[in-house]
């Protein structure tokens, strides 16, 4: 019923080209929330290109106190020498704006680890010699040996990765810095390191209260942007990178609060076009993907250009950094944006990724273009002109490889359409499209839309020797699809506002049925607007 030889327009684009514009976060500069509180952003950063010593990544709303984090023993009665009962506490942040530090003006530098506590039990930074300081060949700090044996394995992560970096605290040496910053940034999300570990990777006596373990996330998510922020002075491509993904709320980091930072689309292009300057090969992707969309382009002056800057960057990242999804979108920019056509060129790009890459997408258009009658009319005639002429067999062939090697779901749904309507010279056969479908839609992280749609179909139906109808599993599936397509697949609206107007696999529900009628006719659906109009 449901199965018809369709594909959605929404699909076309088969790869996440950009991520979904998100809320703007709060930017009032208030302190890190509660692990398990809404995300805040209470590091506004600024362009630190020219700043040669950290800046302040924190800015307080009301004015700081210095006041212990922990009330003092002798309050409470107990010991005044364990230290453990007051395992961190923080010091005074400073106020000053970033506009204000010049390099010769601030002599700061990043303190190396261990962080050292005083005896007021402060969390301090040894600060590195000044130039008033004899030379002297600096030597690494000793780091004492610790009772491993009751670490958790994310402790004894930490710890490994920490012990590395208190090694390299001399030298700091870009790539060992840049796996310590972002170790911080991701553990700075763990609750349960946050509650028994400190930045000194030291295992605590005592598990931290809500509001210490807040104070522990503070400490630990600074220092990483005093790291990260000087890794960037440092020119090094991974860490502006790095910098750009968080301002565009896209970190490719375990980072639970992706909010850290205010949005700013600006920001993450500038951040992603220097780090492309030192040939970071994502970072070409992404400064593309932002051209080609304009995230961010507020300054380029035409659509035009914007295209046309996409186009180097990508180029830039598939020839200097062989990125297989730079080739692949210089393949789609060969074939279909009218003042890039180049089928030729398309081809080459397409095949170059599909080759040395095993690209999922690349495969997956291929076989869109042996199949060609799934392509626009005006792509196709572009094609003949070119000798390329429909070959079922190597569009079976692409789509195969893509569902196999690559386990790419869009290509599993493929697979099981075929399938289940004969095409592509296969034949008609209930069970190994069903077995498609179910994978496409199984796949992680959220399943295929459409495989979810032709699973409810087949459930509606059934088939004979396969599969008995069911129509509790129709409902469930065209409910999944509708989520997991965030409803912008109309036929599984559609279908779904069919199921609770006739109560199929559900309690007939008009209302709901009216509301996803009216959601498939704003997408277009001819029968979801014929529907309304006769009165539902």
């Amino acid at each position: 019923m449901f199965r018809d030889n369709y594909h959605d327009n929404r699909y076309d684009k088969h790869i996440n080209m950009y991520p979904p514009v998100a809320a703007t976060a709060n930017t009032s500069g208030s302190a890190v929330s509660q692990v398990a509180t809404e995300p805040v952003a209470p590091y506004p950063l600024e362009d630190v290109a020219e700043v040669i010593n950290p800046i302040p990544v924190y800015k307080s709303s009301t004015p700081t106190s210095t006041r212990p984090l922990v009330e003092s023993s002798a309050s409470s009665g107990s010991s005044t020498h364990d230290r453990y009962e007051h395992p961190f506490q923080l010091p005074p942040t400073t106020t000053t704006s970033v506009e204000s530090l010049r390099p010769q003006e601030t002599r700061e530098r990043i303190p190396p680890p261990p962080y050292e506590e005083s005896e007021n039990k402060i969390l301090q930074e040894k600060a590195y010699r000044t130039e008033e300081e004899p030379t002297k060949v600096p030597q690494p700090p000793r780091e004492r040996k610790r009772d491993l044996s009751q670490y958790s394995p994310s402790g004894l992560k930490f710890y490994e990765i920490y012990n590395t970096t208190v090694k390299d605290s001399v030298s700091f040496t870009p790539e060992v810095q840049m796996k310590w910053c972002e170790t911080l940034l991701e553990f700075a999300f763990d609750e349960e390191f946050l509650s028994h570990y400190n930045i000194n990777a030291e295992k605590l006596k005592r598990e931290l209260k809500p509001e210490e373990v807040t104070k522990n996330q503070k400490v630990i998510l600074e220092h990483s942007f005093k790291v990260l922020a000087k890794l960037i002075t440092m020119k090094w491509g991974p860490a502006m990178y790095l910098m750009g993904t968080l301002y565009s709320h896209q970190p490719y980091l375990a980072i639970k609060n992706k909010s850290i930072v205010v949005r700013n689309d600006k920001k993450a292009l500038e951040y992603y076009c220097r780090a492309a300057k030192s040939n970071h090969s994502e970072a070409c992707y992404r400064a593309g993907v932002c051209y080609e969309f304009q995230k961010g382009t507020a300054d380029v002056s035409s659509q035009s250009e914007s295209l046309t800057l996409a186009f180097r960057y990508y180029l830039r990242g598939a020839e200097l950094c062989s990125n297989s999804a730079c080739m692949y979108k210089l393949g789609m920019f060969c074939l279909y944006r009218e003042d890039f056509q180049d089928v030729p060129q398309a081809m080459s790009w397409f095949k170059n990724a599909a080759k040395q890459h095993n690209s999922p997408q690349a495969l997956y258009e291929l076989g869109k273009i042996y199949e060609f009658t799934s392509l626009p009319f005006t792509v196709q005639r572009l094609l003949t002109e070119n000798n390329i002429t429909p070959n079922p067999t190597k569009a079976l062939k692409n789509y195969y490889a893509c569902a196999t090697k690559c386990e790419y779901p869009l290509a599993q749904w493929k697979l099981g359409h075929c399938y289940e309507f004969g095409e592509l010279q296969l034949p008609v056969i209930a069970k190994k499209s069903i077995a498609w479908y179910a994978k496409a839609a199984l796949a992680e992280p959220k399943g295929n839309a459409m495989a979810m749609l032709a699973l409810s179909g087949w459930y509606l139906t059934g088939a004979t020797g396969v599969l008995q109808p069911n129509d509790q599993e129709a409902f469930k599936w065209a409910l999944q699809s509708c989520e997991a397509s965030d409803g912008k697949l109309a036929r599984a609206e559609y279908a779904l506002a069919y199921y609770y107007e006739r109560a199929i696999g559900c309690t007939q529900d008009p209302a709901q049925a009216r509301v996803h009628y009216e959601r498939a006719a704003r997408l277009g659906h001819s029968k979801a607007i014929s529907r309304l109009q006769s009165g539902l």
